[in-house]
């Protein structure tokens, strides 16, 4: 965990609905977590990645046109666990997804909240 960061563990959104990407905002930091981003492409993502390091991402499985895929290896080599957002099953997902936490979308946010409390522990 980012304990230096004073407003809580980091989160990195990569969502490119605004309106979700808001709501995510907004839910997260009413949950006690700093957002980083949101960004809505990979290359963004990657960018945030430069110069930050985030306790745990929060991913969009599809991004417009492209899927967030080529992104998991740079969280990956980071050790920064994932939770992936998405409108399909689990079991659609690429293999590179496997033993990711998946959230199907629509969710709950208190379901979002168990899921990243489970995950940065």
């Amino acid at each position: 965990m980012n304990a230096a960061h004073p407003d809580g563990p980091v989160v990195m959104v990569v969502e490119d609905e605004l309106l979700v990407a808001a709501t995510l905002e907004a839910a997260l930091e009413d949950g006690g977590y700093h957002v980083l981003g949101p960004v809505a492409t990979v290359s963004a993502a990657i960018g945030l990645l430069r110069t930050s390091q985030p306790d745990v991402a929060l991913i969009d499985y599809r991004l417009a046109t492209t899927t967030t895929e080529t992104l998991l290896p740079s969280l990956k080599s980071r050790h920064i666990p994932v939770c992936v957002l998405t409108g399909y099953g689990a079991s659609q997902l690429p293999a590179a997804y496997a033993g990711l936490t998946v959230l199907e979308k629509p969710f709950r946010i208190h379901t979002l909240m168990a899921a990243l409390n489970k995950i940065t522990i």
